[in-house]
């Protein structure tokens, strides 16, 4: 509707012409134009409510009355709560950065805030642009700790579309060069750690009890005196040769 210059049917701002002629017949024509754009963008149990109306104006401002969100706290408060659940985690940088970026002009949608005084509006403009950069740095993932900090130490803080420009730089610089991001060398540190940790705790200390091997089948959890296959399964008639087998 806007994209047509339409948004005083809207509004109200267009007013239909008081005599009759073409120009009325043509301000007739559009408002109807613009009604059934309404309803057609509206479920047919939603739309039914409107159809008797007679302008695009009682229709839109009927349906914002009845629908439209702004100053919902609880609406608000759901955003925020989005806000604050928002990490990084799987997504890409600049995945992380358009999901907040969403959420942000939600919220200005649903909570606008006007300042009367020039000066408080800039002043809050400020103090906005800095907690959502703040934000945006805290949920990202800790291979950015180095430049995360970097960004912090800056005086005055950057913009945040500086800061995300900065870090998708050095995203697309691991990338370039194919290295492992620091979290992922991390990772595997841990888990080789982890590993040789296990295996020096099997095997330090006294000496390990190495495991019985028979000498004549091979297999292992046996001796020689014991094999089956050389002196038969228990309950066999053979005579046993007993050996013994010393070990540490």
């Amino acid at each position: 509707v806007g994209a047509r210059g339409f948004s005083g049917f809207l509004t109200g701002a267009s007013k239909k012409p008081a005599e009759q002629g073409d120009a009325q017949n043509k301000w007739v024509t559009t408002n109807y134009l613009i009604m059934s754009y309404l309803l057609n963008s509206m479920e047919s149990t939603v739309a039914r409510v409107y159809l008797l109306m007679d302008s695009a104006t009682d229709i839109w401002i009927s349906a914002e009355k009845t629908f439209s969100k702004k100053k919902n706290t609880s609406q608000c408060y759901e955003i925020r709560k989005k806000l604050g659940d928002t990490k990084q985690k799987e997504m890409s940088v600049f995945q992380y950065y358009s999901t907040l970026k969403g959420l942000w002009h939600e919220l200005d949608y649903y909570g606008p805030f006007n300042a009367i005084n020039p000066i408080d509006a800039a002043t809050f403009q400020e103090w906005q642009d800095n907690h959502r950069l703040f934000d945006f740095l805290a949920g990202l993932n800790v291979e950015f700790e180095p430049i995360r900090a970097q960004i912090l130490s800056t005086k005055p803080l950057p913009s945040l579309e500086d800061a995300f420009s900065s870090i998708q730089s050095e995203d697309t610089r691991w990338a370039a060069m194919a290295l492992p991001a620091p979290q992922e060398r991390s990772a595997l540190y841990s888990d080789s750690t982890v590993t040789n940790v296990a295996f020096r705790g099997k095997t330090s200390g006294a000496q390990a009890r190495p495991m019985p091997v028979c000498d004549y089948c091979g297999k292992e959890k046996h001796i020689r005196d014991r094999c089956w296959k050389l002196h038969g399964r228990p309950g066999d008639k053979k005579k046993i040769t007993t050996f013994t087998l010393h070990y540490c």
